[in-house]
C-alpha cells in the first residue's frame, strides 16, 4: 500500500492555502502594496530580482512549463505581467492516490518603470525564465536646446 503522510491532518489545507492566495493576490494588486516584499512569498512562483546600473534581471522558477505555456508582457501603465498556464489533467479513469501538482494560471505582476521597451529580452531554459530590463538612460528625456 503507497500512502501519503498528510501535511494537515484535517485535510483542508488545499481550501485554506486557495483562500490565503487570493487574499494575498488582492492585497498585492492595490495600490501601495500593503503587502510589500512578503506577498512575494506566498506568490504562485518564485523569483530573484536584481537591480544593476543598466538593467533589471528577473530570474523565475517555472519548472514542468514548456516555453508555449508561458507569456511575458508589459503594459502601457509599466506593469511586466509573467504568466504561465498548466492545463488540467484528464482523469477519468485515473484514481489518484496522492495529487499535489497545481493546474490553472500561475501569474506574477511587477509595476515598472524607466525601462527601454524595445530591448528587453526573455529565455527560458531548464525551468528558469530570465528577462532582463534595460533602464532608460537618465539622460533619454533630457533635450538640450541650442542659445540663439
Amino acid at each position: 500500500m503507497f500512502r501519503t503522510v498528510p501535511f494537515n491532518i484535517k485535510g483542508n489545507m488545499e481550501k485554506g492555502h486557495e483562500a490565503v492566495e487570493k487574499l494575498l493576490e488582492f492585497m498585492a494588486d492595490q495600490p501601495g502594496n500593503p503587502m510589500g516584499k512578503v506577498s512575494g512569498a506566498f506568490a504562485s512562483f518564485r523569483v530573484d530580482v536584481i537591480d544593476t546600473e543598466a538593467a533589471y534581471e528577473i530570474f523565475g522558477e517555472l519548472p514542468g512549463f514548456r516555453k508555449e505555456q508561458i507569456t511575458v508582457s508589459y503594459d502601457e501603465d509599466e506593469y511586466l505581467r509573467i504568466r504561465a498556464e498548466r492545463a488540467e489533467l484528464e482523469t477519468e479513469d485515473v484514481k489518484y492516490i496522492c495529487h499535489e501538482r497545481r493546474t490553472g494560471e500561475f501569474e506574477r505582476v511587477f509595476k515598472i518603470d524607466g525601462i527601454d521597451k524595445d530591448s528587453v529580452s526573455v529565455a527560458f531554459d531548464n525551468g528558469i525564465l530570465h528577462i532582463v530590463l534595460p533602464k532608460v538612460s537618465k539622460d533619454a528625456n533630457r533635450t538640450i536646446f541650442d542659445i540663439e
